[in-house]
């Protein structure tokens, strides 16, 4: 055997080593991680068909081989094989069976065929903006189990449950601020008109932020948010500690808030009044620069500061952009409203920020499918888009909740 020589530099010994060793290819890193998961795999499996022969002696009343057992429920039958879906990959299964009684396992439901943790992985890939035939052949593929885009669908439609049950959830008479806001989106079954979505926001003293209500209405008018906003009211939220409710300037949304919420105060959204200077200058340049400027005037903390500001913009840039000021100074002090909230709370119901945060998402899978298949899909798309939010939360339902259960209701 031939042996190599390697001499440290300053050092007083010498290190023989094998020459195989030296010259021996590098290890590659695929082939250990597909023996890494086969070997998980199998002890996967050697720990389930366990389970399930201890499941199975339970309900039998006996175990293997034994004989003369007083009580004993029925006799085996051998076993039938099965590939169970997990994260780790398909694996197959032994389970036992009986001559007579239908065993049932706590490993897996009857005729379930993944895990509800693969369940999940496979929903949330969704969420997160791919197709169903997308989700079904690359993540299931990659994870070693076939599903196709109707069984991705399927999954999305489990959520029926949890959104029934938070429409009906009791709410507390808790919040400071509310938000309103709708965005229009295309619905196959009601034709090229699209539809908008309101959402309602809840704005706690703490600073916490809670969904309220979502729900695809005809239009935008008074009576249809009207009616979403009594059922927030109705559910608990009377309003005892209500301050402002945020709007983007839709006299709709307006005529409903007034109509539930009588004496609380409406708070334009800023951010909407702003992009408005852009839309209705003459000069694009200059419409750029003035919502520069309008932005600084908003930031300002003390509300006497902010109006001053105000009025300094307004008299630099009404000889240039008179229709852009005179806009801009309809009902400005609606935009100073938020003031009478507690300064941290002052930057989330400011704008309706937090509702187009959430839109945003459901832009981007219309820009994706061009169309949602019915009213109830977009709801239970934005009602799983704001479950894996950290940032707000949904009344009811635990945040560390897994996006599919067992139990869907809320407590």
């Amino acid at each position: 055997m031939a042996y190599a020589v390697r001499v440290a530099e300053n050092a007083e010994w010498l290190e023989v080593i094998p020459e195989e060793a030296v010259d021996s290819p590098r290890i590659d890193y695929t082939v250990v991680e597909e023996e890494l998961k086969n070997r998980l795999r199998q002890g996967m499996k050697d720990i389930l068909e366990e389970a399930l022969r201890g499941e199975a002696d339970e309900q039998i009343g006996a175990l293997r081989y034994e004989r003369g057992i007083v009580g004993r429920q029925d006799y085996r039958n051998g076993y039938r094989s099965r590939w169970l879906g997990t994260s780790l990959g398909a694996v197959a299964l032994h389970v036992p069976r009986a001559r007579d009684i239908r065993l049932s396992f706590t490993v897996f439901a009857a005729y379930k065929r993944r895990w509800q943790e693969l369940d999940g992985l496979l929903l949330e890939a969704y969420i997160g903006g791919m197709s169903c035939r997308q989700t079904g052949e690359r993540i299931a593929k990659r994870l070693g189990s076939a599903c196709s885009g109707s069984t991705i669908a399927k999954l999305g439609r489990k959520l029926e449950g949890s959104l029934r049950a938070f429409r009906n959830v009791a709410l507390k008479d808790e919040y400071e601020a509310l938000i309103l806001d709708g965005m229009y989106v295309r619905i196959k079954q009601c034709g090229e008109q699209k539809r908008p979505v309101v959402a309602v926001v809840g704005v706690k003293a703490d600073g916490k932020v809670d969904l309220l209500a979502v729900r695809v209405c005809y239009s935008e008018n008074s009576t249809e948010v009207e009616g979403i906003l009594r059922d927030v009211k109705e559910r608990g939220v009377r309003g005892a500690t209500l301050k402002v409710v945020t709007l983007d300037g839709d006299k709709g949304l307006e005529a409903a808030v007034y109509a539930v919420y009588g004496n609380v105060r409406i708070q334009d959204c800023v951010f909407h009044r702003i992009n408005r200077l852009g839309r209705n200058a003459q000069s694009k340049v200059r419409g750029r620069t003035m919502m520069k400027e309008a932005s600084k005037v908003f930031s300002e903390k003390d509300v006497r500061q902010q109006r001053k500001a105000a009025d300094e913009f307004c008299q630099r840039w009404r000889p240039k952009e008179p229709h852009a000021i005179t806009c801009f100074e309809s009902k400005l002090e609606r935009c100073f409203e938020v003031h009478q909230l507690p300064p941290h709370l002052r930057s989330k119901a400011s704008t309706s920020n937090l509702c187009e945060g959430l839109f945003r998402q459901i832009r981007d899978r219309t820009n994706q499918v061009g169309a949602f298949e019915s009213p109830l899909s977009v709801e239970l798309l934005f009602f799983a888009v704001v479950c894996q939010k950290t940032w707000i939360n949904i009344p009811g339902r635990d945040s560390a909740a897994p996006l599919l259960s067992e139990s869907p209701h809320l407590s």
